[in-house]
């Protein structure tokens, strides 16, 4: 009994170990890898900032490099209405990353290879919101308007 439980121990040990050290890894990676956190982006084509993003509509997701004080960047959801560029933010309240990116916008988006330099504007007009939530949650086939009560929105422009 006591020889089942070392090993489980072990494999135990050994898993947490290997998620600890990609952890460690992906934040040292160009972009992010999947779920995991990523660092900045140095790879893809710097590209200008196209005028309507409805190119980008069926994207299922982006690649969002976080504001410089923040160094890191993660895989999002993306949302385009009107042409414009919007990023989701469910349960912003217990993340990180939208507090900075509200405090600071500046922010780079990776998309299909190219990177785009862009400020992000937490949108709270209750029109524009009414207006690009239902568009979430079709896209991503969420109940309701797909945010609940502690989401956040993101405009993305141009600097």
């Amino acid at each position: 009994m006591l020889r089942v439980l070392r090993w489980i121990g072990i494999a135990l040990g050994v898993a947490v170990g290997a998620i600890l050290l990609t952890l460690l890894a992906a934040r040292f990676h160009d972009g992010p890898i999947g779920p995991f956190t990523g660092g900045t982006f140095q790879a893809g084509e710097s590209a200008e900032v196209p005028s309507d993003w409805s190119f980008a509509t069926d994207a299922r997701t982006l690649e969002l490099e976080l504001p410089p004080e923040v160094g890191r960047s993660i895989t999002t959801w993306l949302v385009v209405s009107d042409g414009r560029l919007y990023i989701p933010c469910g349960f912003a309240a217990t993340k990180r990353w939208p507090h900075a990116v509200a405090r600071d916008g500046r922010v780079r988006v990776r998309l299909a290879g190219k990177i785009y330099a862009l400020s992000a504007v937490r949108v709270e007009d209750p029109a524009t919101l009414s207006r690009v939530t239902p568009v979430l949650a079709a896209k991503y086939d969420l109940p309701g308007d797909g945010f609940g009560s502690g989401g956040w929105m993101f405009a993305l422009s141009g600097r």
